[in-house]
């Protein structure tokens, strides 16, 4: 993935790896549960959760790791030749990466929100290292004796089994550290009052932060994430009355109530099959001669 920063003119290349993906999913399930729960003609709006899915206008193209949109299908009238092409809104943008990438990650959630206004939330999760992973040196031990053997597969370069404690790494191979991770940090950002994102403070009324690791302490992102899902339905009722339905069938969504809670177990599971396949995709990467990331 590229991403071109035009006040600096600088051109950041990533690779998407499973930490940019995986954690995802507890955030989709969410979702789909809390917006299935709500009443309203699924035909007629659509709430999807995307991975790696652009975000275009005529200046600037994003892909953020994960894309809330919402789309409105109207109905086809059969008197006419003609239909609508249906324009998604971007709701909730999401980046993850590890936490010396976080500057990158805020620049590129800013270039975005400030391009797309109907985005209402962002979200940020970082993977702190204890040591930030670097390639073998060519002249080390490990390099060599990793180059003149045969290439690893997944089952044999992640061990079979760990003490719980490693459930994040590390994880070593001939006395390199492939990856070490020592907290997941999460943080939440609304757009405040005056339309605008501010990525530099953590005013409680538009900022929320939590780990998910070494210990799962999510109330106050949990908090503003089920703030934001009910501004979610807010939308999607302002999106049926704008389209006219009955004002029965609106009452029933506005009226609905469900829950939106991520299952923060599951979600710590997720990363932490993630974290050890990064660290596999990382070393295939150097064996093939790949990079993890260059500017």
């Amino acid at each position: 993935r590229f991403t071109y920063f035009e006040d600096t003119q600088e051109l950041q290349i990533m690779p998407p790896l499973p930490i940019h993906e995986q954690p995802a999913a507890h955030l989709s399930k969410a979702i789909n549960k809390y917006t299935d729960a709500l009443p309203y003609d699924k035909l007629l709006i659509d709430v999807t959760m995307h991975l790696n899915h652009h975000i275009q206008n005529k200046d600037t193209t994003n892909i953020p790791d994960l894309h809330l949109t919402v789309t409105i299908q109207l109905p086809e009238d059969d008197s006419v030749d003609d239909i609508e092409i249906p324009k998604p809104a971007s709701k909730w943008v999401r980046e993850c990466g590890l936490s010396s990438d976080y500057d990158f990650m805020v620049r590129k959630l800013s270039g975005t929100c400030d391009r797309h206004h109907d985005i209402d939330l962002t979200l940020i999760m970082a993977f702190k290292e204890r040591t930030r992973w670097q390639q073998p040196k060519e002249t080390s031990v490990t390099a060599q004796t990793l180059r003149t053997s045969p290439v690893l597969e997944y089952k044999e370069f992640i061990p079979a089994c760990i003490n719980k404690s490693l459930k994040f790494g590390l994880v070593i191979i001939h006395s390199h550290v492939w990856i070490d991770i020592s907290e997941v940090q999460y943080s939440v950002f609304r757009r405040g009052s005056d339309g605008h994102f501010d990525f530099n403070s953590k005013n409680p009324d538009t900022f929320a932060e939590g780990t998910l690791y070494p210990t799962v302490q999510m109330s106050n992102v949990e908090h503003v994430l089920r703030g934001s899902a009910n501004v979610l339905k807010g939308y999607i009722v302002s999106l049926m009355e704008g389209m006219n339905l009955e004002a029965s069938t609106i009452q029933q969504v506005r009226d609905s109530n469900p829950t939106f809670k991520p299952v923060w177990g599951a979600a710590v599971n997720q990363i932490s099959s993630a974290i050890y396949l990064t660290a596999y995709c990382c070393y295939l990467d150097w064996c093939h001669h790949k990079y993890s990331k260059c500017k």
